[in-house]
């Protein structure tokens, strides 16, 4: 008779299971699962379990070996109803047809107390292999099954279970009243945003790719949890500009941006904007690292760079010189998936800001229209600014950023930054700002650098004011209508 003896081992619960353990095995006849497990069941059958098996696997265990009870559909609902913690259901979930081991698991699962032990995932039959041992019952032998071994196959039978209920597509409601999001562990970091804490990266199980999870690494140690954040921040960023762009990334927030003819005249130019603050930087680059820009790298002391690819092989050892530096291939691409925003037990959701605007779009508000080359500025410093922390202001010119003010509760000392960084180099510049100037002091502050367009939302109360000041200062000034808060 079937006994289950439960037994504190350290801070967790070992189930001693006294012989015969009764497996369950739910699949698809045709599910490759089964050829594979065929080793875990003939383990199991040698620790003196009784193997049963719906009708249809019957053909297929036999192939394989494996001596066992058929179970027609009226005993095997019996026998789901009746399972208890100290058996074991094995139910492939895969891609193919999988109603009815998932109705199998999905009801194992609702059992509290009595759910079994449940393998959905072939590759982890090896961790419950390993984790049984023989234990002692009323003077016969058994098999163990320690409780974090347990908790580990419930937790994958679950989220297996709610993948596959999962709808694939959400419709035309994007803001569903509820959302299932499944995050599946992908890498454990050394640490956190700070030492002491711990930290962990994970992927939604609907998306093919993790961002820059998924970048390949062709140099140096794996990225830290806070070079991940830099190399989202900057792939993302030149992913908006023509090719070939250059960023530099601290604390997710550009040092200096800029698009030239040639690779390694865009990085340089984003180096002139904070060159002081460029040690220990992210490097994004929107093309292929030649031979020139690996150089220019080479000789720098940056932490990563992130890009398409490396061009040939000279770039590739060029770089290697640098051993420490992190290299990784990847490519942003504009997210499909709602934003996910954590705040305490909750989370906020929302959809992506794309931001892309046209020429078309741009409103102009002053009496004087921008020139074509303060037009090219403006739409670069726009584009730019939308992945600055806010409050955000960007000065510019030549398609290079000159000076950024980035992180400001207050917008005015975001503009004194911007300006102070860009110095004598402001006059004849652009400038932008992610959200409109509640004060327009901003606006006199410009002008008196020298600026000679500003770009931003519009939508203030006060923004005849700085139009009067823009106007009285002979400056463009055009509304984008949209803002780009970035926390």
């Amino acid at each position: 008779m079937l006994q289950l003896i439960r037994q504190g081992v350290g801070s967790l619960d070992e189930y001693a299971i006294i012989a015969p353990m009764r497996v369950l095995v739910v699949a698809t006849p045709a599910a490759p699962a089964i050829t594979r497990l065929a080793p875990t069941l003939a383990t199991l059958l040698a620790h003196g379990a009784e193997i049963h098996a719906h009708e249809p696997l019957s053909t297929e265990l036999t192939r394989e070996g494996i001596p066992h009870t058929p179970l027609n559909p009226a005993a095997l609902d019996a026998t789901l109803r009746g399972l208890t913690a100290a058996d074991l259901l094995i139910a492939p979930l895969g891609p193919s047809d999988v109603r009815e081991p998932l109705a199998a698991v999905a009801r194992a699962l609702s059992l509290g107390a009595n759910t079994p032990l449940i393998l959905v995932d072939p590759a982890d039959a090896g961790d419950l292999i390993g984790a049984l041992s023989l234990a002692r019952g009323g003077g016969e032998v058994g098999i163990a099954v320690g409780g974090a071994a347990r908790e580990r196959l419930t937790q994958h039978a679950a989220f297996a279970v709610a993948a596959a209920l999962t709808p694939a597509a959400r419709g035309s409601d994007q803001l569903p009243e509820r959302e299932i999001i499944l995050l599946e562990r992908v890498r454990n970091f050394a640490h956190g945003e700070n030492p002491h804490q711990q930290a962990a990266a994970y992927r939604r199980s609907d998306q093919q790719t993790a961002g820059p999870l998924s970048a390949q690494l062709v140099q140096g140690a794996e990225p830290t949890l806070n070079d991940l954040l830099d190399l989202d921040a900057g792939a993302r960023l030149v992913a908006d500009l023509p090719i070939p762009s250059a960023a530099l990334i601290r604390h997710t927030d550009p040092i200096g941006v800029a698009t030239a003819e040639t690779l390694l005249g865009a990085l340089r130019r984003a180096l002139e904007t904070d060159s002081v603050a460029t040690s220990g930087a992210i490097i994004a680059l929107n093309t292929p690292i030649d031979q020139a820009a690996a150089a220019e790298i080479a000789n720098g002391s940056y932490e990563a760079v992130v890009a398409p690819g490396v061009a040939d092989e000279t770039a590739a050892s060029t770089l290697a010189t640098r051993k420490d530096l992190r290299v990784l291939i990847y490519s942003a691409a504009h997210p499909t998936t709602l934003d996910i925003i954590g705040i305490s037990s909750a989370v906020l959701l929302q959809t992506p800001d794309h931001g892309a605007i046209e020429r078309a779009e741009l409103r102009v508000v002053t009496e004087r229209r921008p020139t074509l080359e303060e037009l090219t500025d403006l739409l670069f410093a726009w584009r730019t600014v939308r992945h600055v922390r806010s409050n955000a202001i960007v000065v510019a010119r030549g398609a290079a950023t000159l000076g950024i003010g980035a992180a400001q509760v207050n917008r005015r000392v975001a503009v004194e930054i911007a300006l102070q960084r860009a110095g004598d180099r402001a006059r004849g510049a652009v400038l932008a700002s992610d959200a409109y100037f509640p004060f327009a002091e901003g606006i006199s502050a410009a002008a008196a650098a020298g600026i000679t367009a500003v770009v931003q939302p519009g939508g203030s109360r006060r923004d005849a004011a700085a139009i009067e000041i823009a106007n009285r200062n002979g400056m463009a000034m055009v509304f984008t209508g949209r803002r780009h808060y970035r926390r």
